[in-house]
């Protein structure tokens, strides 16, 4: 089984230019899974700015398309880089169509500021991930995609009711990269919270994908998922908003995500 590093990992082909092979076994509705595509566009954005000491603080992604199983090409180029952040976008490319763009906002950790910092979130309250029982997915029930990841639900079943959903998330074959394409993936694999708050199932698409990493992966153990909580509280004209948000086992927040998703039909 390939693991998710290597499937949303581009291959150099020249300055700038990037191919990536997606994966079939991944399909998310019509298209594949946007966890790989917008994180393979994460990891270009990275080698064209080349600096490990500016990170991904924040992206931004449009899915304009779906994307298909099979080759894709992908494009990056920096923006601006200054003194401190740099600006840079990339595009994945198939059949000429343009099916998902990031501009993403990498910038070193600043210093001499002084001790303020804040973090006026709580985790939400979840028992230990070991005494949860992972959900079985990956039948017809459940998105394709599903198969490759590790589900263990707290609260917020499709049709429940509930204006949330928390549960503790992690991939099955995850690779050796613990970036921020991987923080990409997995707050992208849950359901969304509409389909908890609708009477019945309804196809959706992500269509705006935006990601501000707060605290990241690192010293975390890889072994252990991570604790997630998304609350919708907007749907109007057939879009609604989602905000999503990844926790450490630690108590750290590792990133927020907000999402303008569309109900199809």
């Amino acid at each position: 089984m390939a693991a998710l590093s290597d499937l949303s990992t581009p291959t150099l082909i020249a300055d700038g230019r990037y191919s990536l092979d997606v994966p079939a076994g991944w399909r998310q509705g019509r298209g594949t899974f946007a966890g790989i595509t917008i994180g393979a566009l994460v990891r270009a954005i990275e080698h064209a700015v080349g600096d490990p000491k500016r990170t991904v603080r924040s992206l931004t992604a449009e899915i304009p398309a779906a994307t298909a199983a099979g080759a894709a090409d992908i494009t990056a180029e920096v923006l601006r880089s200054g003194s401190s952040v740099t600006t840079a976008r990339a595009s994945l490319v198939q059949g000429g169509e343009t099916k998902t763009h990031v501009v993403g906002v990498l910038a070193a950790t600043r210093r001499g500021h002084g001790p303020a910092s804040w973090q006026d979130m709580a985790p939400p309250e979840a028992p230990p991930w070991s005494t949860v029982e992972p959900l079985v997915m990956g039948t017809e029930s459940w998105p394709e995609f599903t198969q490759h990841l590790e589900y263990r639900l707290v609260d917020g079943m499709p049709m429940s009711g509930t204006t949330w959903s928390v549960g503790w998330i992690r991939s099955r074959h995850p690779g050796g990269l613990r970036d921020t394409a991987h923080i990409v993936a997995m707050m992208d694999a849950w359901w969304p919270v509409a389909l908890n708050r609708l009477p019945t199932v309804r196809p959706m698409a992500t269509i705006v994908y935006s990601l501000d990493v707060v605290s990241g992966l690192d010293g975390l153990n890889p072994e252990s998922p991570l604790l997630y909580r998304a609350t919708s509280p907007v749907l109007s004209d057939g879009y609604c908003l989602e905000t999503r948000e990844l926790w450490g086992e630690d108590g750290r927040l590792v990133a927020i995500n907000h999402q303008t998703i569309a109900i199809i039909a």
